[in-house]
């Protein structure tokens, strides 16, 4: 049984630009929530007294 990707061309070498794509889109999305989230993270460490 043979295993298919979609990040790999009919040749079986893989296809690096679709990569880097992939791995930005999930990054950002990951990004995005941290910087929506960081004024909520620094009130909450401001007012529970962690240093």
């Amino acid at each position: 049984m043979a295993v298919v990707s979609t990040y790999v061309n009919a040749a079986g070498t893989p296809v690096t630009n679709l990569q880097a794509a992939a791995s930005l889109m999930y990054v950002v999305r990951i990004l995005l929530v941290f910087l929506v989230a960081h004024r909520g993270f620094v009130a909450g460490m401001a007012t529970s007294g962690l240093k």
